[in-house]
């Protein structure tokens, strides 16, 4: 047997197994001898046939058998602790002639690389107070989210919520066979605009056209108003604040009190969630390095897989992989350089480990937003092992990025100059 090795790329080998029949005989033999023993022909006892019958009956499908499990021994014995390959091996050729076995095949080994240095970053990050105005809006809007709906046959106001049948309509004004029907609208929400400028006024019944911009395209719609509902804001009594707070507010003032924290509490995780995205989209593009192509073509394969999940498991008719691969290829290539850097930061901060006192800061955290005991949280990742897992690599993921984060220079923006800097992108 030799095994010979020629670098395509920094990161993706072909390895060439060849072997003979000094290596392949004995072990097709030996598997024949064990079928035989089980087989029965015409005329003979059984597992005493003539050694040519049962190679002319079951000969080919032994020797290709064999071949595979000689194979892959060698891949897992060999190739693996040598090369330590990563994503599926893709063979390129397979040949037994005459008793010789030539394989060629192509493996993707990890990159090489060093980390820069962290001090070299420079990261924005959002600082956010909120405001008295935020948590007024925020309380009006939890009044609307707990009010009484009622259909009414009045005109649509800037507070009502409207149910439509709604056509898309081309270039020349006339409907085509995109339409949505039943689309609940509320006409309060500040993203509904076109909408709540079309609308209020109509009755139920009326048809109006209603433009739209979407991604720089202005398209119209014809609507029809099949209902619309306003609203009756409910007792503001100690059972209503009670209830909309969790059993954390018994009146307006504590209400409001709640909301802060609440919204704070999430302008705080956002920042906190952007800034370590951030960190992340820096060191990506700071390192250059490949990535192995059967890596690739792993992580291409399960998003094919997800989309085939999401299509009944089967790929949409018009699928065209080559136009799927280029659009996903520079996605999966940033996805996999981080899969490399971040196990390489692990490397580096060995010291970044999880204890059991920070799962347990998870769960109390988790269930105070979820309003459950922390308690029945753990019984449910208990009784997950996978999501236990990336329950743990998720937790020692935010350590590491706190650690990064002390490490890396930060330039505080407000939310204001946050969002002209970044809501384009």
């Amino acid at each position: 047997m030799n095994i010979s090795v020629e670098n395509l790329t920094s990161v993706d080998k072909k390895i060439i197994l060849e072997a003979d029949s000094t290596d392949l005989a004995p072990k097709i033999e030996s598997a024949l001898r064990g079928y035989s023993k089980t087989m029965n022909f015409p005329g003979f006892r059984p597992g005493k046939a003539p050694m040519a019958l049962v190679k002319k009956r079951i000969g080919k499908e032994v020797e290709g058998e064999q071949i595979d499990k000689f194979v892959q021994e060698v891949f897992q014995d060999k190739i693996v602790p040598e090369y330590k390959p990563i994503g599926e091996p893709l063979i390129d050729k397979l040949d037994y002639t005459d008793g010789k076995l030539y394989v060629e095949f192509k493996i993707g080994v990890v990159p090489q690389f060093d980390l820069i240095p962290l001090s070299e970053l420079t990261i924005d990050k959002l600082v956010h107070d909120v405001t008295e105005e935020e948590v007024q809006k925020e309380y009006e809007f939890t009044l609307r989210r707990e009010s009484i709906w009622a259909e009414t046959d009045d005109a649509a106001t800037k507070d009502s919520k409207v149910t439509l049948d709604v056509v898309k309509l081309d270039a020349d004004g006339n409907p085509t066979e995109d339409h949505d029907h039943d689309l609940p609208v509320d006409l309060a929400n500040d993203n509904n605009k076109e909408y709540a400028a079309a609308l209020v006024g109509k009755k139920k019944g009326d048809v109006t056209t209603i433009v739209i911009e979407e991604n720089g395209e202005k398209l119209s719609y014809q609507a029809t108003v099949k209902k619309i509902e306003s609203p009756t804001t409910p007792e503001l009594d100690e059972e209503f604040f009670k209830k909309a707070s969790r059993e954390q507010a018994t009146n307006e003032e504590d209400m409001k009190t709640y909301l802060k924290s609440q919204i704070q509490n999430y302008f705080d995780q956002t920042a906190e969630d952007l800034f370590f995205d951030k960190i992340a989209g820096e060191l990506i593009d700071r390192h250059e390095f490949e990535i192995p192509e059967t890596m690739f073509n792993s992580m291409l394969l399960d998003r094919m897989r997800k989309l085939a999940q999401e299509n009944n498991d089967k790929l949409p008719e018009d699928f065209n992989e080559e136009a799927f691969k280029d659009q996903n290829r520079e996605s999966i290539f940033k996805e996999a350089k981080w899969t490399f850097i971040i196990s390489a930061l692990m490397e580096k901060y060995p010291d970044v480990e999880i204890t059991p006192e920070d799962v347990d800061a998870y769960f109390d955290a988790e269930a105070a937003k979820m309003g459950l005991p922390a308690e029945m949280l753990k019984n449910f990742y208990a009784s997950q092992s996978s999501q236990l897992e990336n329950l743990r690599m998720r937790i020692r993921t935010n350590k590491l990025f706190s650690r990064l984060s002390e490490e890396v220079t930060v330039s505080e923006l407000s939310k204001e100059d946050f969002e002209a800097k970044y809501s384009k992108k």
